[in-house]
């Protein structure tokens, strides 16, 4: 008898491994296994952070694996941690403690950087105000950041297109 797993779930594996792939390239990472790391370390803070409500609207455009992630562990609290960006960054780094050489500052970008590439702006625009202030601010400069590097990107990609368009319609 032949077994097969349901599509749903063959599906949600490959958009999990393209999500740690981005984290992965994004954090300048050794593994999917370190990506997997930066993850779940800096979900569970940003979920720490957030109103119940803001988390579970937030998690509702996440993949069915990241989902997954994100929830594992959580007990809804009475009143959403309300951190400074040093307890933000010992947060994250207390889950990459065994993830020698990547520091919360990076980690954070790098899963930053993924949310962006695949959630709506409107997702993360709803989640930064009410975040408290110092991770707000720490968010909202991690984002800026990606949001110039991929202005850079994008017009390095359109000069370099520029220079290999050669004048006429034939290469003249």
């Amino acid at each position: 008898m032949r077994r097969h797993t349901p599509d749903a779930f063959d599906t949600a594996v490959q958009k999990g491994n393209i999500w740690l792939k981005d984290i992965e390239k994004a954090g300048k990472l050794r593994s999917r296994f370190q990506a997997y790391a930066v993850l779940r370390s800096v979900l569970h803070a940003l979920r720490d952070c957030l109103p119940p409500a803001e988390a579970v609207k937030l998690s509702a455009q996440l993949p069915l694996l990241v989902k997954g992630v994100f929830f594992d562990g959580w007990k809804i609290p009475p009143k959403p941690a309300r951190m400074t960006r040093a307890e933000l960054d010992a947060r994250i780094g207390h889950g990459l403690k065994e993830e020698n050489g990547v520091e919360p500052a990076r980690a954070l970008k790098a899963v930053l950087a993924a949310l962006h590439l695949h959630l709506s702006a409107s997702v993360l625009e709803t989640i930064e105000p009410v975040l408290p202030r110092e991770v707000h601010a720490a968010v909202h400069a991690a984002l800026a950041e990606i949001c110039a590097e991929e202005a850079v990107a994008q017009a390095a990609a359109s000069k370099d297109w520029q220079a290999a368009d050669l004048g006429g319609p034939f290469g003249e």
